[in-house]
């Protein structure tokens, strides 16, 4: 059915004709609808319609047309039959007659055939078609260069991506190299942490040792102060009783009162600079594991701030004043920020002040 429809000439189409080929183009515009939503039909079906009523009129208009030739062809056969029976002899005059009334006839024919409102419907449908494909054309153009507009600002937009990834790769070269300068900075102060641990073990342990022999002298000067006052029987024995006790004292092993303040004053500082080494290990450990970076300003400012810190903290545990502090080793160039918690060992600490072992040095006598 479709080739026989499809197949015909113009002249051939039959109204019936004409709603098969709407059937077929309905089941064509459906599938489409099926595959790509109604969407895509919308402005397509009502062109459809109005080309296949077009269609329809001028079939229909063709039609007619052919069955007034056919009747005209008809009439004209008899009337020539009619004619050659009236004047068979005079055959010149009739044929003459018959050829202009043929050239009568074949202009009605063709002037029916294609009539001018018709002729005029078959323009304006042309004219229509154009237009139409034009502003198809507009559309399509119109597509093409907002498309192409939008390929020129995704293209730009790669070649800025492509800068700030480049940007970020530098980045990321420098924080690499900055943690390999942090761990190196960490492996040296692990170093000098263990040396102080050792220190630390090594001051203990002489303190320990001082600290027994401090404890021996208070029981021998006990001793020979109980022994004294047993021999005191008058005032003459005590008077010549207390420079035997200062000889026997003299005569003993003992420490003054400006060592033990500097043994204490050794400690304290020892156990400061401990802490300020493991507020050190403490923070870099942390800036290892933190991946996020200050500014260079921010980082002078917070450098700066860390070293008044220290110099408090340090002033106050050793109860001297801020002049006289130095670090020594435990300045540093690479740090950022500040501690933020103490470290757990030295809660356990017991600092004198130079009040304090002045106190206990005169106590030491008077037990």
């Amino acid at each position: 059915i479709e080739s026989c429809c499809f197949n015909r000439t113009f002249s051939a189409l039959t109204v019936d004709d004409v709603y098969e080929i709407a059937k077929l183009v309905g089941a064509e515009v459906e599938k489409l609808i099926d595959g790509y939503g109604k969407e895509s039909v919308e402005g397509l079906v009502p062109k459809i319609v109005k080309v296949l009523e077009l269609l329809e009129i001028f079939v229909s208009g063709n039609q007619s047309l052919s069955l007034r030739e056919e009747e005209l062809l008809k009439t004209f056969e008899q009337i020539q039959l009619q004619q050659k029976r009236r004047w068979g002899k005079d055959g010149e005059e009739e044929e003459a007659h018959t050829e202009r009334w043929v050239l009568s006839c074949g202009n009605a024919i063709l002037y029916l055939c294609f009539p001018p409102p018709l002729n005029i419907m078959c323009l304006l449908f042309l004219d229509r078609t154009q237009r139409q494909e034009r502003e198809v054309m507009l559309k399509l153009k119109g597509v093409v260069d907002k498309q192409r507009d939008e390929l020129r600002a995704k293209v730009q937009e790669i070649a800025t991506v492509s800068k700030e990834v480049e940007a970020l790769q530098e980045q990321l070269d420098r924080f690499m190299k900055m943690n390999e300068e942090l761990r190196h900075k960490q492996n040296v102060l692990q170093t000098q942490l263990k040396s102080m641990v050792e220190r630390k073990a090594d001051v203990e342990t002489d303190l320990k040792e001082k600290n027994k022999e401090i404890e021996r002298l208070h029981r021998q000067l006990n001793t020979a102060n109980g022994n004294t006052q047993l021999n005191k029987a008058d005032g003459n024995s005590s008077v010549c009783g207390l420079p035997t006790v200062e000889q026997n004292d003299f005569d003993q092993p003992c420490f003054t009162k400006k060592e033990v303040r500097d043994i204490l004053f050794e400690r304290n500082e020892l156990k400061t600079n401990l802490f300020l080494v493991q507020e050190e290990l403490n923070y870099y450990q942390r800036e290892i594991l933190n991946e996020e970076r200050c500014p260079g300003f921010l980082l002078e400012a917070v450098r700066s701030a860390i070293k008044e810190r220290r110099k408090l903290i340090k002033a106050k545990m050793l109860g001297i004043p801020l002049s006289s502090i130095s670090f020594g080793f435990l300045t540093r160039a690479g740090s950022s920020r500040s501690p933020t918690h103490m470290s757990n060992s030295a809660s356990s600490w017991e600092i004198l002040g130079e009040t304090e072992a002045s106190e206990e040095t005169e106590q030491q006598p008077t037990s």
